[in-house]
């Protein structure tokens, strides 16, 4: 059974270092703390409150 690829990390943004869970908002060019995280196909996705109508559904 394969497994479905992951998305690349957003460029826009700095990985965290092992162990530290940082989630800022995933639209581009936004640096904001993501404070509304989204379930989706390939885990949680994360928007600021300015962004949050973008995770859609």
């Amino acid at each position: 059974m394969s497994e479905t690829p992951k998305p690349a990390y957003p460029d826009h943004m700095e990985k965290a270092p092992a162990g530290l869970f940082e989630h800022y908002c995933m639209h581009e060019g936004c640096k904001a703390w993501g404070s509304f995280g989204f379930d989706k196909r390939y885990g949680l996705e994360w928007y600021c409150g300015e962004h949050k109508s973008d995770a859609g559904d």
